[in-house]
């Protein structure tokens, strides 16, 4: 069952002073041409500005716009009074990450440190770029006095939902984790239909108690101030596919329509427009695909693709055009919005969102259903009797006064932080200062293991105990070193000729802690508050097991180079079952476990090949249920040793990742069977887009011959 949600709250006071606010897209108008994220808040930005208040315009792509010359995209937005700026992207440190996840972790640098300057930040859901900064405020890192309003437009997997389409590489599975944690996270979810928030509900998503609709904001050029009038244009003689030129648009639904009005020996003579960005269809360009499907048309054709969101809108403005928007996925289409106010004739599939933008009286005579007969017979009828100009389903004024009132009437200082519509569960009972066990694996043929206990001995948290478990010969370690520390706060095995793996669990044996916190010998905490960040975070949100971003600097394993050269730094998602089934996007081994998690999930591998243990601990405790918290901020350095394998790095063995996935007898909740089913959707994909490359479509790969008899 899904819920109904509310329109925007109303602040009954004017606005007091202007709100600093930033808009963190990927897309904005102008440097992405004709795209709904950057038309819709391109728009806000404007009626924002317009009623008096200060907006930033943050552009995720840095420098590199898809259309045009960032330059000149600055100043015509400085023109309008608004301030786009570029993300900074540095080049070093390198970033561990596919592209989502580095771009959001620049946003989330820039955007801390500039985060007095504003008290209120938009991003988008899709993508998830958002995913960094509001991690970051929900553990308490940084942003206590701004509100994030996330807006959802489409995310990932529903718009593969709508193009019938697979996930096509790693990188969308993460996005899809990140799009859902964002939403969840957010202090506000403002979209701007019903129905994307009940196709969230139905696939699971976790929406905040702040979730409300709002429609977006039209540009005033575009808002035809004429009497709205539902008659009929008196001739239709050009048909108008309106919008990007892909299968989830329709365009291969109102091709099938072309075709079968082709076959009418009495009809009347029209010519076809296809008003559009070009696309992939199928693994080749959207043009060709359509020049291919005209070969059987006896009507004038063109695609018209360089046109900006205003000039497209004149275009349709012109007489005797009709708009198609043949979606066979949408949620609230600017297109569908723009024909409304700009009256338009249009014809639009009644899929998605599209009838609550068109008032329910013209339902009847702009709606059809997404299919190729459907669509054809309103066709013919429009060439006949004309078309009808919808009339928008809310006032496009009221739309914008009550984005703007909205904003004004925002309130930080009265505001309590929103609790999800899913509840988490239970906090447990335990001390505001819990003792962390520090369990400190090394073997000591390979190091000395000093500089790492001395990055423990200047941590400052209070309650805190060091279990060192020694594997090897005799300890090389100075006793001097431990000069300072409680004789019952610090405790040393030794243990002859075992793993790493091995070497953890006996230190926990050893441990007395509520949390425990394995460090090794390549790991340094620089940080003196780094363990008691680690055990806020993880009381904060309630959290089994806490990891951090990490730094690699090079060194050497004997300890004798005292400046540490960051070299690359590596950030995780945290608790994605999914997408760590391929790579380990949870966290390394050094991470803080509360202790019946650490005995829930059965400790680490002890076999003699133990380089990548902390992936299969951890796969197997998301897999538990357990939560896993990152934290986007660096707390583990650890040294890429340039006279050792990494063991970081190290690709040995590498199957035992797959162990927790494929075990007998594991029991899974609805969430990880979710996952698991986004897991299938990827590998088909693999499968199918290698079968392309390879030109054996749906091939049965290496099988020979079906055995029979």
């Amino acid at each position: 069952m899904t819920t109904t949600f509310p329109s925007l709250p109303q602040s009954e006071s004017g606005i007091e002073k202007p709100r600093r606010i930033c808009i963190a897209t990927w897309e904005i108008e102008g440097p992405s041409r004709n795209a709904g994220i950057g038309s819709a808040y391109a728009s806000l930005a404007g009626a924002l500005k317009r009623a008096g208040h200060d907006v930033n315009i943050l552009f995720l792509l840095g420098c590199h716009p898809t259309d045009g010359n960032i330059i000149d995209w600055i100043d015509h937005y400085a023109k309008q009074g608004l301030k786009l700026i570029p993300l900074p992207m540095a080049h070093h440190p390198r970033i561990h990450a596919a592209w989502a996840s580095s771009v959001s972790y620049h946003a989330y640098v820039w955007l801390k440190e500039h985060q007095h300057d504003f008290e209120i930040i938009h991003f988008p859901e899709c993508q998830g770029l958002a995913f960094y900064s509001l991690l970051a405020k929900r553990q308490g890192l940084a942003f206590g006095n701004t509100i994030f309003v996330i807006s959802t437009h489409g995310p990932t997997l529903w718009v593969k939902e709508g193009s019938q389409d697979y996930l096509r590489n790693l990188g969308e599975l993460e996005i899809d984790f990140m799009e859902r944690t964002s939403v969840a996270a957010a202090d506000i979810v403002i979209s701007p239909s019903q129905y994307l928030l009940g196709w969230m509900q139905q696939s699971g998503w976790e929406l905040p108690a702040e979730t409300y609709i709002a429609p977006y904001v039209l540009p005033d050029g575009m808002i035809d101030g004429r009497s709205a009038d539902p008659t009929p244009t008196s001739e239709i003689r050009e048909i108008v596919f309106f919008g990007r030129l892909e299968i989830r648009k329709g365009l291969k639904l109102f091709c099938d329509a072309l075709d079968e009005l082709c076959g009418d020996p009495g009809r009347k003579d029209f010519e076809v427009t296809f008003l559009g960005k070009e696309t992939q269809i199928y693994g080749r360009s959207s043009i060709s695909y359509i020049s291919d499907r005209s070969k059987q048309w006896s009507m004038p054709w063109r695609i018209v693709s360089n046109k900006f969101r205003h000039a497209a809108v004149d275009y349709l403005r012109g007489p005797g055009r009709l708009a198609v928007v043949a979606s066979l996925s949408d949620n609230f289409p600017n297109t569908v919005l723009e024909c409304a106010g700009s009256r338009v004739p249009l014809l639009a599939s009644n899929v998605g969102g599209i009838p609550e933008i068109i008032e329910p009286a013209d339902h009847e005579r702009v709606c059809f259903e997404p299919r190729p007969h459907a669509l054809a017979e309103r066709l013919r009828a429009a060439l006949q009797h004309g078309a009808y100009s919808p009339r928008p389903s809310a006032s496009f004024a009221d739309a914008e006064r009550k984005w703007v009132g909205w904003h004004a009437g925002l309130n930080r200082a009265k505001r309590t932080p929103a609790s999800p519509v899913l509840q988490r569960r239970q906090a447990r009972e335990e001390s505001i200062f819990p003792v962390v066990s520090v369990c400190f694996a090394y073997n000591t043929r390979e190091s000395d293991g000093a500089l790492t206990l001395a990055s423990l001995l200047q941590q400052d948290y209070p309650y805190l105990e060091i279990v060192i478990a020694e594997c090897g010969h005799y300890s090389v370690v100075d006793p001097h070193r431990l000069i300072g520390v409680q004789s019952d706060n610090l405790r040393r095995i030794r243990l002859a000729g075992c793993e790493l793996g091995a070497a953890r669990n006996a230190a926990v044996q050893q441990a007395t802690g509520e949390y425990l916190f394995f460090v090794d010998d390549h790991t340094l905490l620089l940080a003196r508050n780094a363990l008691s960040v680690f055990v806020q975070v993880a009381q904060r949100v309630d959290a089994d097991i806490v990891t951090s971003a990490i730094s690699f600097f090079l060194g050497s394993s004997n300890g004798a180079s005292t400046e540490r050269l960051e070299n690359s730094r590596r950030v995780f998602l945290g608790g994605d079952v999914a997408t760590g089934a391929f790579v380990n996007c949870f966290g390394s081994a050094n991470a803080l476990i509360r202790r019946d998690a650490f005995n829930k999930v059965g400790g680490f591998s002890d076999e003699a090949v133990s380089t990548i243990d902390d992936w299969e601990f951890l796969a197997k405790a998301a897999l538990m249920g357990l939560s896993i918290e990152t934290m986007p901020e660096v707390f583990v350095w650890q040294r890429e040793d340039q006279e050792r394998e990494n063991l970081v790095n190290s690709l040995a063995n590498a199957v035992r990742s797959t162990r927790p996935y494929i075990m007998s007898g594991r029991k899974q909740g609805l969430d990880i069977e979710q996952n698991m089913a986004r897991v299938m959707q990827l590998g088909q994909g693999l499968k199918f887009e290698a079968d392309a490359r390879a030109g054996t479509p749906l091939s049965r790969g290496e099988q020979g011959p079906a055995v029979t008899g």
